[in-house]
Parts: C-alpha cells; sequence; structure tokens
C-alpha cells in the first residue's frame, strides 16, 4: 500500500464487523485501575486504513520468541513496571496499552502468574515512601515532630529511619510488587524490551507502508541466543527503516507535485518547519540556552505559528516559559491557544490549572 492509498474510503467489502467489547476476567474489585469495559474492544481504528485486529497476549506467544527462562516480552515489560515500585493498582490506573499494544486485558492476573514464579514478590510498605510526594513526606515528618527540610532523598531517608509502619499506611502507603533476584536479572538480560517499548519511531504490524519496528519484530530477530548486542541489532533496523521512509517519501512528493501542486507546496512547506523546530530542538540539548530558545518559539508563533499538528509542538513554548518562570506569559499564551486550537482545550485547561497553582506558589514564597 503506497502513501496515497490512505486517503481512500475503504470499500464497505472491506470493512470488518462491529468492533466489540472483549470479555474480562478483571475482579469488580480491581476494575478502579482499569478504563470502562466498553473501552478494550478487538479491533483499533476501524473502518480507516489504519484498522487492526487486536493480537491477545496468547496469540503472541504462538509466534514470539521467549526468553531464557520462559518469559515473552510483555511479561519482560511488567517487570520494568514493578520496579518503579507502582504496581499493582498504580494511581493513574494501568494504561491502555496493555491491551492494545501486549493483548494483556487483565494485568493483575499476569502481576500474580509472575509472582508465583518468583520473578516478582510483595515489598513492605517502607518499600513504597519513596513514592511519596516531597508535600506527602513533609507531612509525614512533620507529624512525628522531625525536621522536615532538605532534599527529597533526605526527606525519604528521614521518613524511613523514624516514621512507623502504621503512619505509613494512614498516609496512604500501600505494598507494592518489588523484583526479586531471579526478576532482576530476567530484566537485565532483556533490556531491549522496556527500550523498544519507548522508542518513539516504533511501529504497529502490518501497516502496509514498510517494515515493522516494534519490541515484537526485535524479539524475533534476536532470538534465543545471547542479548548483548541488541542494541546494535535496534540500531541497524531503525536505521534500514529510516532509510525505507525517507526512499517512501521522496517517491510520495515527487508524485503529489505532478498530481496536485498546490498541496505539494503546502506540504513541503510543513516539512520544513518540522525540520527547522526538530534542529533547534536538537540545539537546544546541546548549548542548553533557555533564551535563545524561546526567542525561536517566539518567532514561530509571530509568524503565523506552527503549520502542522501535534499536542507536544504547540505547547512547546508554555513549557519553556513555565521553565524560565514566565508564569503569565505561559498563561497568556495557553489561553490563546485554547481559543484559536479547540482541539488542545482539554490540555489547554490542564496547563492552565498547573500554571496557575505555580504562579499562587511562588506568590506564597514572596516572588513576583
Amino acid at each position: 500500500m503506497g502513501l496515497f492509498d490512505l486517503f481512500k474510503k475503504k470499500d464497505k467489502t472491506d470493512v470488518a464487523p462491529k468492533v466489540t467489547p472483549v470479555k474480562t476476567s478483571v475482579p469488580e474489585s480491581e476494575k478502579k485501575f482499569y478504563q470502562p469495559d466498553s473501552y478494550y474492544t478487538d479491533v483499533v481504528a476501524e473502518g480507516t486504513a489504519f484498522e487492526r485486529r487486536v493480537i491477545t497476549f496468547e496469540e503472541r506467544k504462538k509466534t514470539a520468541v521467549p526468553s531464557k527462562r520462559g518469559l515473552y516480552p510483555a511479561e519482560i515489560l511488567l517487570l520494568e513496571y514493578c520496579s518503579k515500585g507502582t504496581y499493582p493498582g498504580p494511581k493513574n490506573g494501568y494504561p491502555g496499552f496493555w491491551w492494545f499494544a501486549y493483548g494483556i486485558r487483565d494485568v493483575g492476573a499476569t502481576l500474580k502468574s509472575l509472582e508465583e514464579r518468583g520473578y516478582i514478590a510483595w515489598g513492605s510498605v517502607r518499600d513504597a515512601v519513596g513514592g511519596f510526594t516531597v508535600a506527602q513526606l513533609k507531612d509525614l515528618l512533620t507529624s512525628q515532630n522531625m525536621p522536615a527540610t532538605g532534599k527529597k532523598a533526605d526527606l525519604v531517608e528521614r521518613v524511613l529511619s523514624g516514621v512507623p509502619d502504621e503512619a505509613l499506611i494512614a498516609a496512604g502507603a500501600q505494598r507494592k510488587y518489588i523484583l526479586t533476584e531471579t526478576g532482576r536479572l530476567e530484566l537485565d538480560e532483556n533490556a531491549y524490551v522496556p527500550y523498544m517499548h519507548s522508542v518513539p519511531n516504533k511501529t504497529t504490524e502490518d501497516t502496509g507502508l514498510g517494515m515493522t519496528f516494534n519490541v515484537w519484530s526485535i524479539n524475533k530477530l534476536l532470538g534465543t541466543g545471547d542479548k548483548s548486542a541488541w542494541r546494535d541489532v535496534v540500531d541497524e533496523q531503525e536505521r534500514k527503516m529510516n532509510q525505507e521512509t525517507a526512499d517512501r517519501n521522496a517517491a510520495f512528493m515527487h508524485d503529489l507535485k505532478r498530481i496536485a501542486p498546490d498541496e505539494y507546496c503546502k506540504l513541503r512547506t510543513q516539512n520544513q518547519q518540522i525540520a527547522a523546530v526538530q534542529k533547534a530542538r536538537e540545539q537546544y540539548d546541546i548549548d542548553k540556552d533557555l533564551s535563545g530558545y524561546i526567542d525561536f518559539w517566539e518567532m514561530v508563533w509571530a509568524n503565523g505559528g506552527l503549520k502542522f499538528e501535534g499536542a507536544g509542538w504547540h505547547f512547546e513554548l508554555p513549557d519553556l516559559y513555565i521553565k524560565a518562570k514566565r508564569y503569565d506569559d505561559a498563561l497568556a499564551f495557553v489561553k490563546r491557544l485554547k481559543v484559536e486550537k479547540p482541539t488542545y482545550a482539554y490540555k489547554a485547561d490542564t496547563y492552565i490549572k498547573k500554571i496557575e497553582e505555580m504562579k499562587a506558589k511562588l506568590q506564597r514564597k514572596g516572588g513576583q
């Protein structure tokens, strides 16, 4: 399938049956950590060129390559999340990717299986202290008549040394899973899994637009052998994919210039701006010149704003204002963006609330 095919409507004969919510074994007591059942469908982007069926974890196991201890990528990624001290029952619930990318509907059941096989174990309430906010730590220390000043690491150490378990539980500390020695070894030996989960340009399967680049494709390439050189394999696959994408995009632009010259000029302008903002970001990452980077973005918005979509880039300037503690500028920009780009209204409201809280906090400290 070529790029132009993405814009063609699907023939009715090609449309899959209406999507239906998948059956679940999630206990009622655990459902608060998930989206409503209707969210978990068996088909994604139904009726579009991007339509695909969700592949369940049981199906994945038939084609994926297990580690030498018998774990599959989805299970190894769960070890990564357990290592952060937030599972089970994370504060913001289980992300949808567990189902849509890894085919796991009941995360709790898979965690229980990992526990039974010796990869994770229950930690103590004291293991949860590191997940407390600075404000929570200070409240705990104050309640015990202990000093509440210093960096977070100092506060954590003080809480662990002087606050009893009962007070921790009362403050909301909950036992979470921690990795066993076997779990730590498994995660270390399969470091490609969390890396591929987070890599920004990973793909889904069967896009019709070239090679697949995700944790499942790398899993098959690495096989059952030594994975110490996994990064070399990943980098080579990424290089091939980027070259393939560049060649395909060049062919697309060539055809577009011939078929729709006006659209070609518009898209070329977008591509030029994308390249410019990416270059500016790369330069900022190197020189950390916040003032200069803000000047660049102010120039972008003074000259018509962004010519492409993307929430991350649209909120880049307010993020920079916040970093520079220019809260009034950040607030003014986000309010303007909310009006001009209603698509981002929800995120804008979140920013407005956050910025106003930061302003109030600064004022309480005697700032401007």
